[in-house]
């Protein structure tokens, strides 16, 4: 069985891959939409949240153009890396988090890791979807509902693993209460984003990034840090 120490270690080099590819991100020029998209809303995500042809119309415009071409080249490169490093990262990441929390609540952790499978299973195929939609955002069919249950799928799993993972803190006392709260709104905005994705799905990442700054910290702490936290250890002094 993987100690804890390791499976910390495992987990936070996912998250670091996670961290360096938001960065470059973020020194990427924005997308632009070419459609009436809302204002803040990111093309990535409201492409993900799109369930209709209208929802498709306001990221890539009424009509082909040069504006839709460039941007659904940008968008199939988001998606291809999405599929060949950040899923796989954040896969790590959520996984061996949990592996390494089952010293301190088996059954939730492995409730954890298996939200953790699914939301990775879903993300590809929303992925699918994508590299079918991205270049024929007039057409509906099969793709754009199968899309709504793969995106709902991800993200419900993806907020349910931080409500998880918030419960297995909360045994460990009030001082994590706070991070307690921040994996419950995690799982909040989720939900929210994907009743409402016009009103809320521009946060739903933001959402979900709250649990994984928690999961973050903990990670930090348990990879170098273990001896301090006694709250992560098993009944056996096992880590």
């Amino acid at each position: 069985m993987i100690s804890a120490k390791l499976a910390f270690r495992i987990s936070l080099g996912g998250a670091v891959v996670v961290i360096l590819l938001s960065l470059l991100g973020a020194f990427q020029p924005p997308l632009a939409a070419c459609g009436d998209l809302a204002k803040g809303y990111a093309p990535v995500i409201a492409e993900e949240l799109a369930r209709s042809i209208a929802d498709l119309h306001a990221i890539f415009g009424d009509a082909p153009g040069a504006c839709r071409t460039v941007l659904a080249d940008r968008l199939y490169v988001v998606t291809l890396m999405d599929s060949l490093v950040f899923i796989p990262a954040y896969g790590a990441f959520l996984a061996f988090y949990f592996l390494a929390m089952v010293p301190r609540d088996e059954q939730a952790a492995f409730v954890g890791f298996i939200l953790s499978v699914v939301a990775v299973v879903a993300d590809y195929v929303e992925n699918a979807c994508l590299f079918q939609i991205t270049p024929h955002p007039d057409m509906g069919g099969v793709w754009l509902a199968l899309l709504a249950w793969a995106t709902g799928t991800k993200w419900i799993a993806l907020g349910l693993a931080g409500a998880v993972g918030g419960t297995i803190l909360i045994k460990a006392g009030r001082m994590n209460y706070p991070a307690v709260a921040l994996c419950g709104l995690a799982f909040l905005g989720t939900v929210l984003g994907i009743a409402n994705p016009r009103l809320f799905g521009p946060s739903i990442s933001n959402a979900v990034a709250l649990s994984w700054i928690v999961f973050l910290i903990v990670d930090i702490r348990g990879a170098f840090f273990a001896s301090t936290m006694p709250q992560l250890e098993g009944e056996n002094g096992a880590r």
